[in-house]
């Protein structure tokens, strides 16, 4: 797992529940560098811990997890990347060419997951994600999360996943405009 997961990670214990819950669930660990990769294990086992120090449901927390860094973190770190495709749409289908590819060249023994994400009709994508992660939730809420940043809602359905035994998860999404309340 990529050091950015983890320290991401932290800053969003850090918002979300102080950082002296942040500490308390981080003080004894290895330092995560954003340079570096880390077993998943070590990923799993510090979701664990807040889970168990919140109450938070695992999959609840890392889905809000995903829509932070999607939203917040990855967007302030990576602003070109947002200003040149300036959607949610255009974004995913250029994630895997620019992004991951880069992660892997970069990296050593980074492994981001597998996107094959082709576009569907005029307002959506179809993502097929493969990872022995299995964690297709985060990807779910790294989807919304990048669709706020660009002002844009996104609608999910997934109609394969690992988790109930499909070789991936395949992933239709649809974009439209946010509305905000008056």
């Amino acid at each position: 797992m990529h050091g950015l997961i983890f320290t991401t990670f932290r800053d969003f214990i850090t918002t979300r529940y102080g950082p002296d819950t942040a500490r308390g669930i981080f003080d004894g660990r290895p330092v995560h560098l954003m340079t570096e990769a880390y077993p998943d294990e070590d990923f799993l086992a510090v979701v664990e811990s807040t889970c168990a120090t919140t109450g938070a449901e695992a999959g609840e927390l890392v889905q809000a997890f995903g829509v932070f860094a999607g939203e917040e973190t990855f967007p302030r770190l990576y602003p070109s990347y947002y200003a040149l495709a300036g959607g949610a749409r255009p974004f995913l289908l250029t994630v895997e060419l620019l992004i991951h590819e880069l992660v892997r060249a970069t990296i050593p023994n980074a492994t981001p997951p597998q996107l094959l994400v082709t576009p569907l009709d005029e307002d959506g994508v179809r993502v097929n994600y493969s990872s022995p992660r299995k964690l297709c939730i985060l990807l779910r809420g790294l989807v919304e999360g990048t669709a706020r940043h660009y002002g844009e809602s996104a609608q999910v359905d997934e109609s394969a996943c690992m988790l109930r035994g499909d070789p991936a998860c395949v992933f239709e999404i649809r974009f439209s405009p946010r509305e905000h309340a008056a």
